[in-house]
């Protein structure tokens, strides 16, 4: 599937409506923090156009987008469900009801994600709103220390909301903005100004005393580190990480900052539970909030205990002695997971995972990226998520209106603008590849469906290198039609023969191909926008299968991974097997992802899977005998097969494929199946 947009279907940039909703995304970011409800104004508002327009212009179909985000549709849509179920099993009481009103504000993710990846030119109103909401927070936090003010938290900041979220959004805010300060083809100015942004979100976060997204600072700090060290200069690798950790150990001497106290509250509290002893605290009541929790959902799993649960069993625990009393005063137990499995059980539980992990594994996926500013789009996604999943643990963050909204403003841009970017630097980035490229493919008898392979590489690669191992069809002839450089020889295994084709490649990189596999115009593009870069930020790329088979595409299962494909020639090899061989590459190489399809054309029927995996299976067998690797029991290749099919049916979610999803899922289970039965005669043989 073409992951790109018609261009009938985009916003300009520079339109009047591009600008004007880049303007209300600015405002929201930069105030949301200490203006009162004015994050929620700016979600809805955003969220509104969102439905309008597609609903005017007819583009609510999921059409065009990469499976991954599908799949976040799915993921947003079935945690509403299972709390909807939840609550339906359950009744709406009071509680039910505030939950219910705050659960289906996240249903506007979809609507707002669909309504800004078709924005072109929104990422520097994005870029200005987060710089401008980490200064403005930490403005506001200096001068709530710096006059003395009292507010509801007594001398912890709390800005319009409270200090949890307060503190955990302009952290976030300021992490998001570590590329933009790292970025030298920025203007000094842009840089500064990012700077004073996350100068001004760490202090703010520090001076709310909100603990739970600094769980996840140092990590992402490393991480960051490692993404984009290639991209730093060499002294900014460790001074600008030297800068923020010396810069929050200064903050925290300040005698109005207590963030260090706090963090060593965290440790003494859980030792002192560990130690049977009592102990007070924010800490110690999350810890007796979530034993009580969790003692209710042992009694209902399977849709849990209800909304109104909590606070029956909390004043039950108070009541006999078993629970401070100060913790009547809460109505949820402070950790989102423990809410969705109070509210909707199980079913809940897996809608919040997934509508944390999808979108976890979007970004780091795309952080691999060859375009510098969607891997910087990524990167911001990917902070943000993983601090708003940090604080999930010790805050219920959808139990407040201000959670929901920043959760869904914040990932639903970030999608969004994660596809539009990619799609403006694509168009306009350099085209012509500084380093040469070879196209090499092993073949026998593919006369009937060669050509679409060896069309998309005509023109276009510098070099193509084709082995042939006994074809009777009349493939070498049609080989010649595109390449003199077409050689007949043996048939060694996949791996040997693979090897040897690189070694005749004469090309600074090398792009292997299978006969059945074409490539796409806008895979050609990135590929040409990666190898124009000089020298490109990784030393090789993985590629998206996007597979067609069946009369359908199929874009879910483990047939919809992306191999490892185009890499610099003198840095890898193929594995010497005789089938399922891989590239390696040399020790420190960096390995990149490129999103836009290699279309493959695996199976010509249903007939030539089944013969095609058997002879797979085979050869899978005889490689792990050869190994010592044993097969024992009747049982067992039942029990792989039937994994297999849950696996990629169920768990990778191949039934969104209907049909043919189905089919290929029992392909893959009868191929294992096939392969460990094999396996098991060989082992009984060798006996």
């Amino acid at each position: 599937m073409h992951t790109s947009l018609p261009a009938d279907s985009r916003i300009p940039a520079g339109s009047a409506q591009a600008r004007a909703t880049g303007v209300v995304l600015l405002l929201t970011q930069a105030l949301g923090l200490v203006l009162p409800k004015w994050a929620g104004a700016g979600f809805l508002l955003l969220g509104l156009v969102s439905l309008v327009w597609l609903t005017a212009t007819r583009g609510w179909q999921l059409r065009g987008l990469h499976a991954s985000e599908r799949l976040l549709a799915i993921a947003a849509t079935l945690y509403v469900f299972a709390i909807l179920l939840g609550l339906a099993w359950h009744g709406l009481d009071p509680a039910g009801t505030q939950t219910l009103g705050r659960t289906l504000r996240l249903l506007l993710i979809l609507p707002l994600f669909l309504y800004l990846r078709q924005i072109d030119g929104l990422a520097p109103y994005w870029w200005h709103g987060l710089a401008t909401g980490g200064l403005i927070a930490g403005l506001y936090a200096w001068w709530f220390l710096l006059t003395g003010q009292i507010g509801e938290f007594e001398d912890r900041v709390g800005g319009a909301t409270n200090p949890i979220y307060f503190g955990g959004i302009a952290l976030l805010m300021a992490f998001m903005l570590l590329p933009r300060i790292s970025d030298i083809r920025l203007a000094l100015s842009a840089r500064v100004f990012a700077a004073l942004g996350l100068a001004g979100g760490v202090s703010a976060s520090l001076l709310s005393g909100s603990r739970g997204a600094w769980v996840a600072a140092l990590p992402l700090l490393l991480l960051f580190l490692l993404s984009f060290v290639h991209q730093l200069p060499r002294h900014w690798r460790y001074l600008m990480p030297a800068l923020l950790i010396v810069g929050v150990i200064a903050l925290n001497l300040l005698p109005q900052v207590n963030m260090d106290q706090r963090m060593l509250d965290v440790i003494r509290e859980i030792s002192a539970a560990l130690h049977g002893q009592a102990m007070e605290g924010g800490v110690s009541e999350r810890l007796q909030m979530w034993a009580i929790a969790l003692g209710l959902i042992a009694d209902q799993p399977w849709l849990g205990p209800g909304p109104g649960a909590f606070e029956a069993g909390l004043a039950a625990a108070v009541g006999a002695g078993e629970a401070q009393p100060q913790l009547l005063d809460y109505r949820h137990p402070h950790n989102q997971f423990l809410s969705a499995l109070l509210y909707a059980g199980l079913p809940g539980l897996l809608g919040l995972a997934l509508l944390f992990a999808l979108p976890l594994r979007r970004f780091w996926l795309m952080r691999r990226s060859s375009l510098v500013s969607t891997q910087q789009l990524a990167w911001c996604g990917l902070a943000a998520i993983a601090m708003l999943a940090a604080m999930a643990f010790s805050e219920s963050i959808f139990e407040r209106n201000i959670g929901v909204i920043w959760f869904g403003l914040i990932l639903a841009t970030s999608l969004g603008l994660l596809a539009s970017e990619r799609r403006r630097e694509l168009s306009a980035g350099p085209t012509r590849r500084r380093h040469s490229l070879s196209a090499i493919l092993i073949v026998r008898n593919e006369a009937d469906r060669i050509r679409p392979c060896l069309e998309a590489l005509r023109g276009w690669a510098d070099e193509i290198v084709i082995l042939d191992s006994g074809s009777s069809d009349g493939t070498v002839a049609i080989c010649r039609e595109y390449t003199d450089h077409v050689f007949e020889t043996d048939w060694p295994g996949f791996g040997p023969q693979k090897q040897r084709a690189l070694e005749l490649a004469q090309s600074d990189w090398v792009l292997s191909l299978d006969a059945d596999e074409v490539l796409d115009p806008e895979l050609k593009t990135e590929i040409d926008f990666t190898l124009a870069q000089d020298p490109p930020p990784h030393q090789a790329y993985t590629l998206p299968w996007l597979t067609h088979a069946f009369g359908t595409t199929l874009q879910h299962g483990r047939w919809a991974r992306a191999p490892l494909r185009l890499f610099r020639r003198e840095l890898g090899h193929f594995t010497p097997v005789p089938v399922h061989e891989k590239v390696l590459m040399a020790p420190g190489c960096r390995i990149g992802h490129l999103q836009a399809p290699l279309h493959h054309y695996s199976y010509r029927d249903v007939a030539h899977a089944r013969a095609k995996l058997l002879g797979y299976a085979r050869l899978q067998a005889g490689e792990r005998h050869a190994a010592s690797r044993r097969c024992r029991g009747f049982i067992t290749p039942w029990l792989r097969a039937g994994m297999n099919w849950v696996d990629n049916f169920v768990l990778r979610a191949a039934f969104l494929d209907g049909r043919g999803g189905w089919i290929m899922s029992r392909l893959t289970a009868a191929y294992t199946l096939e392969k460990y039965r094999e396996l098991r005669r060989l082992s009984s043989a060798a006996h």
